[in-house]
């Protein structure tokens, strides 16, 4: 192992600091002796120290408090002058002892002692009434000052001398040097040695440090996401390479010290930002605070989908230099991808589910209109009118019911809701009421619960009907062997925020998970449960219930995606669910939606206008449908109404024959979906350029009762979902017809 390049350093302290201290330490045992030469200390000497400090503060606190009262006049500088006096005045008995004792530590000390002796004598016979000072006192008082200040200057180096006295060299003290040099010398020999220990271990810990960042720097490089790290001041740390990679930045654009606005005004698509602002990162950081992690999805500059992570980082000693933030991208686009075919496959396994319930009930019902309908064939003679009739009647009813049955399943596929924000579920429960019948089998039976009284909620209809029947469908599968299923809702006021998991056990139910830990707001809220009576869940799939892709049933069976899409709906409704269940006591899903500001009313539609009086001439008709069984209906039925009817296979065909006809065409009966360049729209607004008072109704099968016109179609035109009756036709002309005479 190689030394550690300080170890010439700590060679040279520690020769150094041999070197002074045998040096400070010869200087310190010569100093002793010579200060040991100068005699003992005399303990009179405390006290004669005494006496002068306390003669010098009397005379010098006279002079200033007299100077004071002279000045300002005020008692309490004329009481501290003549109190010092006072104090001169019983000093002068002591001096003689004092005077003695300054004689015998010097002859220096004769001069200042007779002019001390003679300022005292004086200033004992003075006066202060009233802070008066003889004539000539300053100048005793300075004298007297000045021979002080010469005396206390001798007594200190006298003091000096003293305490030298007390450092004599004896042998016991120099045998004490001497082992304090050893001790020294030994002392920086073990520390010379204690270092050298330590700048080997520092050494190691340096290349296992090194040697640490780069197999840190390898795995950094190795990850699919790209990563980098910023400092409290927004200038990059580190990256890996991915990170360009990812973002679809140029080669040497990210380098060491780059700020973290020059990325984020890089990364720019469509004029947004797609890096939060930096002060918002710098605010979190100042309050030195966790705080989680901040992530968004969206489009990179180079078309890819991207996932951008922001996390904040501390120091364990909160060191304001050592905190910072990681910014990590990550290539979501296959993600994405895949998430979305298993949707898809999710909801056409919903669909295929739905298809299959539907195509049985519409083999019962064509069974039905088919047998009537050969029965009335069979029944031709006069006297089978009223038998023939009954089976007329009989097939006329199926065929009303599959069209209920097809107008029920184009409100599934196709449902859109005039209030998005206000869903009430009266509605949803007569939707699923016939429809989860066919989906969930006969071995199951389903029971909807009276709603009539249920709150209206804030969610998507075709959210809301999708998750309870990825519910539903689950359901079914924990009911292999049939059993019940029952759907209801009530409502519930929190008047405080209130924790869905401490809610009393109902049924024996012991498990549960909840989708959000977080307390429910106070407030009106509407409980959706969907409870079977299968065996329950175990501990395990509880804990891993809401996970994308977890699934129970065989491969090919499931997607995993059925709880994951009821999660994802109960977020965007700002909405729970909590799962309860236990061992023999089936499950409870219940899904709590926040009740809707305002509740739903009942939309009263506006009655049909009545039949337009008979025209004084003959109404000329234009019907366009490449079907030409439904166009032989609409025109027959049109023709026995008394109109002129002109009928076309398509949209050119139709313009060729309204170019053709005598005479302006009223009305325009059109399919929408029409073969050819020109659509059911796009011939009327055609033809209603030449036409200004052309009425419409437009007519599809893909339309619902509360389907809006389509995009393009003309005001006040009239809509017509198939399969439809003489009187829907009817009305429906009437309708367009006096809407186009109003305008």
């Amino acid at each position: 192992m190689a030394r550690h390049p300080a170890r010439r350093a700590h060679i040279l302290a520690l020769i150094g600091a041999g070197l002074l201290i045998v040096t400070f330490g010869t200087m310190g045992i010569e100093l002793g002796n010579e200060m040991a030469r100068h005699g003992d200390l005399d303990r009179r000497s405390t006290a004669a120290g005494s006496y002068l400090r306390n003669l010098h503060h009397a005379t010098s606190e006279a002079r200033i408090c007299h100077y004071a009262w002279l000045a300002k006049g005020q008692e309490r500088d004329e009481t501290c002058y003549e109190r010092a006096i006072a104090q001169l005045g019983a000093a002068r008995q002591d001096f003689t002892a004092f005077k003695a004792i300054q004689k015998r530590q010097g002859s220096e000390r004769s001069e200042p002692l007779s002019a001390v002796d003679n300022g005292l004598t004086q200033v004992a016979g003075w006066k202060t009434t009233g802070g008066a000072m003889p004539e000539g006192g300053e100048q005793v008082l300075a004298t007297l000052d000045d021979n002080l200040s010469v005396l206390s200057r001798v007594s200190t180096l006298d003091q000096a001398d003293r305490v030298a006295n007390m450092l004599r060299n004896t042998s016991w003290q120099r045998r004490l040097g001497l082992l304090g040099i050893l001790t020294g010398v030994l002392s920086l020999i073990s520390a010379g040695w204690v270092l050298d220990r330590s700048s080997l271990a520092a050494a190691r810990a340096e290349a296992s440090s090194r040697d640490l960042a780069l197999r840190l720097r390898a795995t950094l490089d190795s990850l699919s996401l790209g990563v980098a790290v910023f400092g409290a001041d927004g200038r990059l740390w580190h990256w890996n390479e991915q990170l360009r990679t990812v973002l679809g930045l140029e080669k040497d654009f990210l380098k060491l010290g780059l700020s973290y606005e020059e990325l984020s005004a890089v990364l720019v698509v469509g004029g947004v930002p797609l890096l939060e602002p930096f002060e918002h990162i710098e605010a979190s950081l100042s309050r030195g605070e966790s705080a989680p992690p901040v992530m968004v999805e969206c489009n990179g500059i180079n078309g890819a989908d991207l996932e951008l992570c922001r996390t904040l980082f501390f120091a364990p000693d909160g060191a304001a230099e050592r905190r910072g933030f990681v910014l990590t991208a990550a290539d979501i686009t296959l993600r994405l991808r895949s998430e979305r075919a298993l949707g898809e496959a999710q909801k056409l396994r919903a669909l295929g589910q739905l298809t299959a319930g539907i195509a049985h009930d519409f083999k019962n019902l064509l069974t039905v209109i088919l047998g009537n309908l050969e029965l009335a064939a069979d029944h031709d003679q006069p006297d089978h009118v009223e038998q023939r009739q009954e089976y007329l009647s009989a097939a006329t009813h199926a065929g009303r019911q599959s069209e209920a049955l097809t107008g029920q399943l184009l409100s599934f596929m196709r449902r859109q809701s005039t209030t998005p924000d206000s869903l009430s579920l009266a509605d949803l429960f007569s939707f699923l009421s016939g429809l989860l019948g066919r989906i969930i089998g006969s071995r199951i039976v389903v029971e909807c619960g009276d709603v009539s009284g249920v709150w209206s909620v804030r969610a998507d209809p075709a959210q809301l009907e999708s998750a309870v029947l990825n519910l539903a469908i689950n359901a079914r599968d924990a009911m292999p062997t049939g059993g019940r299923l029952r759907i209801v809702a009530r409502n519930v006021t929190f008047p405080v925020n209130a924790d869905l998991m401490s809610l009393p056990v109902e049924e024996g139910r012991t498990m549960r998970v909840v989708s959000d830990p977080t307390p429910l707001t106070a407030g009106d809220w509407v409980r959706l449960d969907v409870i079977d009576s299968g065996s329950g869940m175990t501990k395990e799939v509880l804990a891993h219930l809401f996970e994308p892709f977890f699934t129970t049933k065989s491969e090919g069976a499931g997607t995993g995606l059925g709880m994951a899409m009821v999660l994802a709906f109960s977020q965007q409704a700002r909405g729970r669910v909590v799962v309860a269940t236990g061992a023999s006591c089936g499950t409870e899903v219940s899904l709590w939606l926040p009740r809707a500001v305002t509740d739903v009313k009942e939309v009263v539609l506006p009655k049909c206008a009545p039949a337009a009086p008979v025209q004084e001439r003959q109404m000329q008709v234009l019907v366009v449908e490449d079907d030409a069984a439904i166009r032989d209906i609409v025109v027959t039925i049109l023709g026995m109404a008394g109109h002129r009817v002109l009928e076309a296979g398509d949209g050119e065909q139709a313009f060729d024959v309204a170019a053709a006809a005598k005479g302006r065409i009223d009305l325009l009966v059109t399919d929408i979906q029409l073969p050819g360049p020109l659509d059911g729209v796009t011939l009327s607004r055609v033809l209603a350029g030449r036409d200004a008072g052309l009425a419409v109704v437009y007519m599809s099968g893909e339309l619902t009762p509360d389907s809006p016109p389509p995009p393009g179609a003309l005001k006040g035109a009239r809509l017509l979902p198939k399969p439809f009756r003489r009187d829907g036709l009817m009305q429906a002309v009437t309708a367009a017809l006096t809407a186009r005479a109003g305008a």
